[in-house]
């Protein structure tokens, strides 16, 4: 498939030059390329920007996703600061700060531009936001440009349109990553990628025209030189340009090195000079290099901020090319047979990976991580909790996700490469060519149809099956390429398309970059079916003349390709395999997304929560866009009166940006680790142990001041899992917190029917807060029935899975007593358990001391349990009568629930039956007029005293606020708390002020409880009287008076 190669490109420079009389159809015939891809262009910005007016609410602009907040905030700094970007942040990755090095980058700065052009120096703020709501899709756009240029390296006109058209229609990645309000980087990678591949293109063509040889250099013939160089800079620089989007990038420069060890060796072997591609690698990647010391801002080898591996990757790829090319040398004057080369050049390899291994160990790890996370087939069980960082096949069942990303096109893609791969393997007179050609084919299609294979031969040696079959894919191709002879374009374009197909199924986010090789190769298919059909022009009137003579057979070839392409996944959407629409279709339902559901809740913390640096009163204001210099590896020192937001790394961004408040976690998975460990502390004092430790590196006083969770966090069918694999406080499983239920159908088949909780799942601090408030959360006399069964694995061991009882009606049921309950538990004949449904723990979880509910989101959300739910309805379960929730009720909740942290007050109590159970409970109201009871207990001792630690005050809330350095909380108590002894005979009243809760009023309340009888007793509550003071408090209340009140709240409570 290599012909068309060299035909695309042998046009004659008056191709398009036109006389001087020449007509309107004359240009359009010889130019309508252009207006084509410009009406392609079009339809792109269309597809992408028809949701326009779903993020622009109010007057505000939102955008979708995490990533695409910190792009603006990044961006709205570099307009402040024009051209610089933000070199450090402080807030965000509390108590430390961050370097954010994959933003504020040239993307960035390019918006900034944009946005100060449009404003003419001084842009608004809605001028800012609109600007950044649609430069992604306009970017996304602007890729049809190169995309058509690279595609025209291979095939005519008519071919490349038709894979800028196909661009225009693919509903995958790339198209999601670039919808209005997806401002993000992504679109801008794929733009300077593809310009970076098409430079190198150009300049490997360039330097095969003007044969740069090494005689050049030692005679210093630069004029002979300088053609080549200038092009072979131009692809440095371009490449260059790259790295300035996504310091990540790096991948390209390994894909570069690859292909010039490939390409040069190929050339030694085939008897052909291999110093013009020397002289494009050694050039290019310099000029790279070179360019990147500029941004340098880590003395580190990070990938994911400019850094020595930046510099020092491209000059590895110059410094081995000139290397290559000595050796190269070296074997013409020894003359040593060229097919030595490969070997000698194999073995340094091997001899340098041995001494890395061997001598730099870390370095060694550092790469082959590095390798195998990108492109290595081997996502770990965090990456899985990232989206764009999943494997692409996980997305689904077996071929569904590719369908779902590119229709069939993919598919082609990869006929065409084993076309370009193949074909000059059967066309060589060679036999033992053709054989390799079949072994080759059936060594990979017996790899991918049977992947147990590759899973035996290499796990035999320790190594990874997947990844040894891309290794033995890659040798293979390898071998193809010194047995006959490719162009250095089509090796480039191959390696170029395999490395990004193997990084897309390592990492989904690699998808919007594979979709341009895709796009090309399906662009060389249609070509040569065109070439075939002998219908190729590349001037209207020359397919007007092929046009006259057509038959049948053609149109019906043609017809029969392009509908095979264009048809299923791109024009019809293949609901089969989870389709949800053509690409017009998803740029039409384009919205925000759940940040909406936040937006109330981070408003609210915007205008009644201390700002940093004024906590408690401090007068260590920090600026929002102040410029912070990077403060080396020990991090920002906070001043006094800075806190941070506890939360789920996902919405960082929005806390920072929406909020303007400080997260300790964000999505560069920052503090993520730390995070899972404290939303899933088994109790408050483990959770505070996280934060110390936590906090430890900051010198003043650190703080966690607010913890903001919403429904998706606790939900097991959601985020839920999350945490669960980045927890490492503990060896702990998804199984730890919930088990799958299945049902054994009559054909014996599995079938998932709900899950269930275990204690421990309620007993995490994430859930204790959104559940229970704080709350002690009592049992309910609900019992579980399962049995457990043990199933064989392909791998022969066996896994134990819950499935229903023989009588599903016997799953759930409810008993009049706790004592009923745990009977009907000891006695059931198979497993059981009280609880794990509906918010029912199975046993007793302590009251946390410290946190109270501040606000709760007026945005309704979907309850945490309310699959569960629908799902035991759809087992028959009365959720009403079993559960005490009915469906409706159980199906929504706050979406997010804000808690705060505070000292909390001691309540010294007196009065009660030594040894007994003492409760004190307290309604509490949100701002819906929702209400629900904070409940917590203590031991008396030997002489009736006890000691309750309480965080919800009752009192005194208007008298504190923001600007005294606190909370003005939007929840409230309907009244005192009321004090009960565990039989109910004893009783009083408490109230707890506001300043006592906060820590502002170190005076310890006290209550003493009196018999419920004694209506006119002195059951007393102090919140703190003065020195002199001997009566009860004016705001106390008798026992008596509380006896009306304790009853329906203990009811409640029981």
């Amino acid at each position: 498939m290599s012909q068309s190669t060299g035909s695309s490109r042998q046009e004659s420079s008056s191709r398009f030059s036109l006389p001087e009389d020449a007509s309107i159809a004359d240009v359009f015939g010889r130019l309508y390329h252009l207006p084509v891809i410009a009406a392609l262009m079009a339809f792109m910005l269309w597809v992408r920007l028809q949701s326009y007016d779903e993020f622009v609410i109010d007057g505000e602009y939102y955008f979708t996703g995490n990533d695409p907040w910190y792009h603006y905030r990044e961006t709205t700094y570099t307009v402040m600061n024009y051209p610089f970007t933000m070199p450090y942040d402080i807030w965000t990755r509390y108590p430390e700060g961050t370097l954010a090095g994959q933003f504020g980058t040239l993307w960035d700065q390019l918006v900034a531009t944009v946005i100060l052009i449009v404003g003419l120096g001084s842009p608004t703020e809605a001028q800012a936001g609109a600007v950044m709501l649609v430069a992604t899709a306009v970017m996304a756009t602007l890729c049809a440009i190169p995309t058509y240029y690279l595609a025209r390296r291979f095939v005519p006109r008519v071919p490349a349109l038709f894979g800028v058209l196909l661009l225009a229609l693919i509903p995958g990645q790339f198209l999601n990553r670039s919808l209005v309000g997806s401002y993000q980087h992504h679109a801008a990678e794929t733009f300077f990628m593809t310009v970076a591949v098409l430079a190198m293109l150009v300049a490997l063509s360039v330097a095969g025209t003007h044969k740069p040889v090494w005689e050049l250099v030692v005679d210093r013939d630069f004029e002979a030189m300088r053609t080549p160089a200038i092009y072979s800079a131009l692809a440095g620089f371009a490449t260059a340009l790259y790295l300035y989007v996504w310091q990540p990038g790096l991948l390209l420069i390994g894909i570069f090195g690859i292909f010039f060890l490939v390409t040069i060796t190929s050339d030694v072997v085939h008897d052909d000079s291999p110093e013009p591609a020397i002289f494009v690698g050694a050039v290019s990647m310099t000029v790279t290099g070179l360019l990147l010391v500029i941004p340098l801002e880590e003395f580190s080898f990070s990938v994911t901020a400019y850094s020595f591996s930046q510099i020092f990757l491209p000059l590895g790829v110059a410094a081995g090319c000139l290397f290559l090319g000595a050796l190269a040398r070296g074997f013409e004057g020894r003359e040593i047979a060229p097919e030595r080369y490969p070997v000698a050049v194999g073995g340094i390899l091997a001899g340098v990976a041995a001494v890395m291994i061997v001598a730099l160990p870390d370095i060694w790890s550092h790469l082959y991580g590095n390798f195998v996370q990108y492109v290595g087939l081997g996502a770990t069980d965090v990456q899985a909790t990232i989206a764009e960082a999943q494997p692409l096949l996980a997305q689904g069942q077996g071929v569904e996700p590719i369908i779902r990303e590119y229709g069939l096109t993919l598919f082609v893609a990869i006929i065409a490469l084993l076309g370009i791969l193949l074909a000059p393997l059967v066309r060589s007179s060679e036999t033992n060519h053709t054989l390799y050609a079949g072994v080759a084919l059936g060594i990979v299609a017996l790899f991918i149809a049977l992947p147990a294979v590759p899973d035996v031969l290499f796990g035999l040696v320790g190594v990874p099956g997947e990844l040894g079959a891309l290794v033995t894919g890659f040798l293979l191709l390898v071998g193809a390429m010194y047995l006959v002879r490719y162009p250095a374009e089509e090796q480039l374009l191959v390696i170029w398309a395999l490395f990004l197909l193997s990084a897309t199924f390592t990492q989904l986010r690699f998808s919007y970059y594979l979709v341009i090789p895709v796009v090309v190769l399906n662009a060389i298919v249609i070509g040569k079916v065109i070439a075939y059909t002998n219908l190729d022009a590349d001037t209207i009137s020359e397919a007007g003349e092929k046009l006259k003579g057509i038959e049948g057979w053609q149109v019906m070839t043609v017809s029969a390709i392009l509908i095979a392409i264009l048809v299923p996944g791109l024009i019809v959407p293949v609901e089969a395999a989870g389709a949800t629409g053509t690409a017009w279709q998803i740029g039409a339902n384009a919205g925000p997304g759940e940040v909406q559901g936040w937006d109330d809740s981070l408003e609210w913390m915007s205008e009644n929560t201390p700002y940093p640096g004024e906590l408690e009163g401090h007068d260590n204001r920090l600026d929002y866009y102040g410029t912070v210099e990077h403060p080396g590896d020990d991090g920002y020192e906070y001043p006094e009166g800075a806190y941070g937001v506890m939360s789920w790394w996902d919405y960082g961004h929005w806390i920072t940006v929406l909020g303007e408040r400080i997260p300790y976690a964000n999505p560069f998975q920052n503090n993520a680790r730390d995070a899972a460990n404290y939303l899933l502390a088994p109790d408050e004092e483990q959770a505070e142990t996280v934060l110390e430790r936590l906090n430890e590196p900051n010198e003043a006083e650190a703080q966690a001041r607010y913890v903001m969770i919403d429904w998706q966090m606790v939900a097991p069918t959601s985020k839920f899992s999350a945490p669960v694999t980045w927890y490492d406080d503990a060896d702990v499983e998804q199984e730890d917190f919930n088990r799958q239920v299945y049902q054994v159908t009559e054909e014996g088949a599995l079938q998932p029917v709900t899950r269930i909780q275990t204690q421990r799942y309620y007993e995490s601090q994430m859930v204790q807060l959104y559940e229970g408030y704080g709350s002690a959360m009592e049992p309910e006399p609900v019992v579980v029935t399962y049995d457990i069964e043990q199933i064989p694995t392909p791998a022969g061991e066996q896994l134990e899975i819950v499935t229903l009882p023989a009588d599903p009606d016997e799953f759930i049921q409810r008993y009049d007593s706790m004592e009923e309950a745990e009977q009907a538990v000891e006695d059931a004949p198979g497993e059981a358990q009280i609880g794990g449904v509906a918010g029912i723990p199975s046993e007793r979880v302590d009251a946390l001391e410290h946190y109270r509910l501040v606000y709760a989101d007026e945005t309704p959300g979907q309850a945490p349990g309310a699959q569960q739910l629908q799902e035991l309805q759809g087992l028959g379960v009365d959720t009403e009568e079993t559960l005490g929730t009915s469906l409706m009720e159980g199906l929504s909740d706050d979406y997010v629930k804000t808690f705060e942290r505070v000292p909390g007050t001691t309540v010294e109590g007196s009065g009660a039956e030594p040894g007994a159970e003492v409760q004190a409970a307290v309604e509490m109201e949100k701002p819906t007029g929702e209400t629900f009871i904070y409940t917590q207990y203590a031991e008396a001792d030997g002489d009736g005293e006890f000691e309750l630690h309480l965080p919800y005050s009752t009192t005194g809330y208007d008298e504190w606020g923001p600007e005294e350095g606190y909370t003005e909380t939007n929840v409230q108590a309907t009244g005192p708390y009321q004090v009960v002894s565990e039989d109910g005979t004893q009783l009083a009243e408490l109230d707890v002020s506001e300043a006592q809760v906060i820590g502002e009023d170190d005076t310890t309340p006290t209550v003493e409880l009196e018999s419920a009888e004694e209506a006119g007793g002195a059951g007393s509550v102090d919140g703190g009287p003065s020195e002199d003071e001997t009566e009860s408090d004016p705001g106390s209340v008798t026992a008596g008076n509380a006896l009306g009140l304790v009853a329906p709240i203990a009811t409640t409570i029981a």
